[in-house]
């Protein structure tokens, strides 16, 4: 707990639910939390512990209760109504009278929830499959269209290879591997984290941004129409990139009163 917390531990009296309570004092520990352990709260608060008393009651009356006739009807399946339960009598059918013996109630079962059957979890698998956003192959779709595109990348591909000057021509292998590189770290996260990991990683294009600057004054023309190309595609990337970005941290805001 951060240094300053402040806990009050109610059950003191009987050895305290904090570890470090010491019954009637109270102390404060090298972390700077301080422990109140009095054991005559209700002494010191008469007021709050009358009412908290008279609620108690109000509300076991209405447990033992239910009907609102007066008439107490004991439902032994109740924890509550089991566990201050001592004695109860038992009428025979001759009119002879047994008393009961009740105590000590049985131990409280905690509640554990049940793991589910195997078919409903599969069942919720394949319902939470079935609103994933389908995995798309390297370079877009399986179908005609992912091929199609796929040939015209690989043509531009060819042709600015063959434009570019052989200076350069051995960055391209770089730039392959990156894109490949960026494709499986991409494709390996959920699509619910996209959103978040896109926005961060889009400012990346800034580099792209800044290559494609000094690229866009080319006495080629073709050099120079793919830089300005990059530059507006880089720039929509980071825009894009921080506007989400800013929209994710408005949900953390709180709104003012």
């Amino acid at each position: 707990m951060k240094p300053g917390s402040v806990i009050v531990d109610m059950a003191a009296a009987g050895g305290g639910n904090c570890e470090l309570t010491v019954p009637g004092k109270t102390i404060v520990t090298d972390g700077g939390v301080t422990i109140i352990g009095y054991t005559d709260l209700a002494g010191r608060l008469p007021a709050q512990a009358s009412s908290l008393y008279g609620q108690n009651i109000v509300n076991l009356f209405k447990l033992l209760t239910p009907e609102k006739n007066g008439q107490p009807v004991l439902d032994l399946d109740d924890e509550i109504v089991r566990g201050i339960t001592v004695t109860k009598a038992t009428v025979s059918a001759g009119g002879a009278t047994t008393a009961d013996i009740l105590w000590p109630p049985p131990p409280i079962k905690v509640a554990v929830t049940p793991a589910a059957p195997l078919q409903e979890q599969q069942a919720h698998q394949a319902a939470l499959h079935e609103h994933e956003p389908e995995k798309v192959s390297f370079m877009g779709s399986s179908g005609i269209g992912g091929k199609v595109a796929l040939g015209l990348t690989a043509l531009l591909t060819v042709a600015v290879m063959l434009a570019a000057p052989h200076s350069v021509s051995a960055n391209f292998m770089v730039l392959t591997l990156a894109i490949v590189l960026g494709f499986y770290v991409i494709s390996a996260v959920t699509p619910r984290l996209h959103t978040p990991l896109m926005s961060e990683t889009n400012a990346i294009s800034g580099i792209v941004l800044v290559g494609a600057i000094l690229q866009v004054g080319s006495a080629n023309l073709l050099v120079s129409a793919l830089a300005f190309a990059a530059v507006v595609v880089s720039s929509i990337n980071i825009f894009g990139g921080f506007a989400v970005t800013d929209r994710m941290l408005g949900m953390f805001v709180k709104e003012e009163a």
